[in-house]
C-alpha cells in the first residue's frame, strides 16, 4: 500500500506524473482526498515552505513542486474527486510592471497561490498600473500583486495603490515582490505588503485579521 508522506516526496522532487499516479492509488487504496491532499500536497508545499526559511531552495526546485501540485489538482478535479470552486479562495490579479519583462517569479507565485485555493488572474508582463486596477475591479480581487526585479520601476509600482484609491477599491490590498524590492519597506513602494519568497507571499495573504 503507498503511503501518503511518498505522494509528498514525489511532488517536492516535481515528478508530476509519478505524484498523479500515487494520489489516484491512495484514492483506490480508500484514503479520504482530504488525507490526500493534507498529507500530499499540503505537506510538501509546507516542507517547500521551510527550506525557504531556511534559505535552502531554488527557484526551480519551487517550481516543478508547483506544477507538480497542479498537475495532481487538475487531475483531482477531471476526474470528479475535487471541485475547485469550492476550494478556491480570494482573487489576485497578477503581473510584472511595466518596464520589467521578467516573469519566472511571477509564474512560480502564479503555480503557489493557485494551488493553495486562490483564484489567480495573470495579466502577464510589461502591465501598466492602471490595468492592474481595472482589471482588480472588474474581477473584484481582494489582491493586487505586482512583481519586479528593476529599480527603475519603482515609480510605476507607486501609481497602482493611488488609482485604486481613486476607483473606490479601498479594501484592494498591493503586495509587492521580486529581487528588486527585497530591501524596501511598503512605504518605499507606496504598497501594504513586500514579501521576500512566494510562501511569505501566501503566509500574508492568507491571513486572517490582516492590519494595514
Amino acid at each position: 500500500m503507498v503511503d501518503a508522506k511518498k505522494l509528498a516526496t514525489v511532488i517536492m522532487e516535481g515528478r508530476s506524473t509519478e505524484a498523479v499516479e500515487i494520489a489516484f492509488q491512495l484514492l483506490q487504496d480508500g484514503l479520504p482526498i482530504e488525507i490526500v491532499i493534507e498529507l500530499g500536497l499540503t505537506y510538501a508545499l509546507r516542507s517547500l515552505d521551510m527550506k525557504c526559511t531556511n534559505d535552502e531552495f531554488n527557484l526551480l526546485e519551487i517550481l516543478l513542486a508547483g506544477r507538480a501540485v497542479m498537475s495532481v489538482m487538475n487531475a483531482l478535479q477531471a476526474r470528479g474527486y475535487l471541485n475547485m470552486k469550492q476550494v478556491q479562495q480570494d482573487t489576485i490579479v497578477l503581473g510584472t510592471i511595466q518596464g520589467d519583462i521578467h516573469d519566472l517569479g511571477k509564474n512560480i507565485v502564479k503555480i503557489i497561490f493557485t494551488a493553495a485555493g486562490f483564484r489567480v488572474i495573470d495579466l502577464g508582463t510589461d502591465v501598466p498600473p492602471q490595468t492592474f486596477v481595472t482589471v482588480a475591479q472588474q474581477e473584484q480581487a481582494s489582491w493586487i500583486g505586482v512583481s519586479t526585479l528593476i529599480c527603475t520601476t519603482f515609480h510605476t509600482v507607486r501609481e497602482i495603490k493611488p488609482l485604486a484609491q481613486k476607483l473606490g477599491l479601498k479594501d484592494v490590498k498591493v503586495i509587492a515582490g521580486g529581487g528588486a524590492v527585497q530591501q524596501c519597506c511598503p512605504e518605499d513602494l507606496n504598497v501594504d505588503l513586500i514579501a521576500g519568497d512566494v510562501f511569505t507571499a501566501l503566509r500574508l495573504c492568507t491571513a486572517k485579521g490582516v492590519k494595514l
